[in-house]
């Protein structure tokens, strides 16, 4: 895995002993990494049964918190995912490929990670403070919601007490993750659910046409619902169940009277969901600049 997080962060413009500093070894270790194949690597984790996007998710993932500088949190997400792949049984062949006296039975792994909604959802915070997101951040503020995995009722949903504000410029959430903390997102989720179970979470962020424009353009599976005249929570969950269908990543709301329109991206975990904000926040942010620029050019013709 260090060999990709290396190649990840050169792309990205670090310089060797900057990658040495992140990933906490040598600078000769990283000219050693740098040189691997990386497509070897790849099919050798994808021989121990680690798929190709789940290795780039890490990836993605850890990327963003150690160049974030937030130790606690990169510390934390290594041990739970590498726990998560042992649990999974994936690691088993290879395990017994070098020790041939693992009976064909054991599953003693499985008890090795146990889910848990809240502390994803802290991981995910990490990842929120990005000023791609700030100007995501709507008037009715955003929040970020993750059910369980039988979600029924309110309180099967969890999200951050006192939603996600701006402060100095970056987006926070007010306090830590908890049970029921947002019915308008649960019950949004909780009906969602009900044609994909594997939606398990969600955050909303601002509309308005270039975030429409923008989703388009990374070619986001996406619906619109509305507009609603003073619609209750009900009303309006019921209306974002009715424009998604499985595969659906974002559903825009076009609001109403009395009623802000707002984004609502889907999917599976909390840190999937953050992803895509940050994909939308970055290209929105490409648009917006590109928009500026001819305006610019047609203001001094």
């Amino acid at each position: 895995m260090r060999v990709l997080l290396a190649k990840r962060l050169r792309r990205e413009g670090y310089s060797q002993l900057r990658i040495a500093q992140l990933l906490g070894v040598s600078q000769p270790a990283v000219k050693n990494y740098l040189s691997e194949d990386e497509e070897e690597v790849l099919r050798k984790l994808e021989g121990y049964g680690i798929s190709r996007d789940e290795v780039e998710g890490y990836v993605d993932e850890l990327v963003r918190v150690i160049t974030a500088h937030d130790v606690p949190s990169a510390m934390s997400y290594v041990t739970r995912w590498s726990l998560r792949v042992l649990s999974s049984l994936k690691l088993c062949d290879f395990h017994r490929a070098i020790d041939p006296e693992v009976p064909k039975s054991c599953d003693v792994c499985k008890l090795l990670y146990v889910k848990d909604e809240l502390q994803e959802l802290n991981d995910a915070a990490a990842l929120l403070s990005n000023e791609l997101i700030t100007p995501l951040i709507p008037e009715v503020l955003s929040n970020l919601a993750y059910a369980k995995e039988n979600a029924e009722t309110i309180n099967d949903v969890a999200a951050f007490e006192g939603r996600i504000t701006k402060v100095r410029g970056v987006p926070t959430p007010a306090s830590g993750p908890a049970w029921g903390a947002s019915v308008h997102l649960a019950k949004v989720l909780l009906k969602v659910m009900k044609r994909d179970r594997m939606t398990r979470a969600v955050m909303n962020v601002r509309y308005d046409e270039v975030i429409m424009r923008t989703v388009k353009a990374l070619g986001l599976a996406f619906a619109v619902a509305g507009p609603q005249d003073w619609a209750s929570d009900d009303e309006i969950a019921e209306a974002v169940y009715r424009a998604f269908s499985p595969g659906t990543e974002v559903v825009f709301h076009l609001g109403g009277k009395g009623l802000e329109p707002v984004t609502y991206v889907f999917g599976p975990n909390p840190i999937a969901v953050i992803k895509k904000v940050l994909e939308i926040g970055r290209k929105y942010r490409e648009l917006i600049e590109s928009e500026k620029a001819e305006n610019n050019t047609r203001s001094s013709l």
